[in-house]
């Protein structure tokens, strides 16, 4: 008889979905055949519906990969639930994941040689690395899936980049409102304070990036001064988050 998938193994699902590249969601993987035993299922069935999801995440379908296609509406309506309520679903994912008494039943390989990690170590990397790529989804779907300086659309060479640092504000760490879709070079030169936006939202160009005679920074930085960035989609940027970027990251 087949068995229905409950809220609760669907959460844990996707909270391994998040851990796993894409290229592991095969049912020999040793942790979705550990979830599998927690749950009393056949890893096939917990590879199918980490599968299912990843025909849901825009990182994937927009990389041209794709998952299964046979997508129920519960699981369209527990991957918007994940991204609409992100702070709920790590709440339910770390509850879940504190029932469980195998303790490395959701841990990833780079994790799992961290052999004097205690539990409660491991379980706050997993809690941050859901954090990180549930905030990546919203903050790519926010602009489209391309970079919002300079236009770059492929998923490999983009990053969700926090206006105010993941350090210094936990509370505002998955805030869309605080997340700019950059390509790797502008969101490392905007973490280091070479660049930031006025307080009309242009582009404004550090004075130490300027003294190069660099042709790349000529090209792909001092030409876009002045210019705005391409529109968010669903999440306006927070003033008081740029002003924050602007006085405390930027290098004048």
């Amino acid at each position: 008889m087949r068995k229905n998938w409950t809220d609760s193994d669907q959460i844990l699902a996707l909270n391994l979905y998040h851990m796993l590249p894409f290229g592991r969601l095969s049912e020999t993987t040793a942790e979705i055949k550990a979830l599998a035993a927690q749950m009393d299922r056949t890893p096939g069935s917990v590879s199918m519906k980490l599968c299912n999801f990843a025909s849901l995440d825009p990182v994937i379908y927009e990389s041209g990969r794709k998952g299964l296609s046979n997508v129920s509406k519960k699981d369209r309506e527990i991957w918007a639930w994940h991204i609409e309520n992100p702070k709920e679903f790590q709440e339910k994912s770390q509850k879940l994941l504190d029932e469980i008494s195998d303790e490395d039943v959701l841990s990833s390989d780079d994790i799992k040689t961290q052999n004097r990690a205690t539990k409660t170590e491991r379980k706050s990397v997993i809690k941050i690395r859901i954090g990180q790529s549930i905030f990546r989804k919203m903050v790519l779907e926010n602009y489209q899936g391309k970079c919002c300086f300079s236009g770059v659309d492929i998923p490999q060479l983009l990053v969700a980049s926090h206006i105010v640092p993941w350090a210094d504000r936990e509370d505002i760490r998955l805030n869309p409102r605080n997340g700019l879709c950059l390509s790797s070079i502008h969101d490392r030169a905007f973490d280091q304070g070479y660049w930031t936006l006025s307080e009309d939202s242009k582009i404004v160009i550090s004075e130490e990036l300027k003294r190069t005679n660099s042709d790349f920074i000529q090209e792909n930085f001092l030409q876009y001064e002045g210019r705005g960035l391409f529109p968010p989609e669903n999440y306006n940027l927070d003033p008081k988050f740029l002003d924050y970027h602007r006085e405390i990251i930027f290098k004048p």
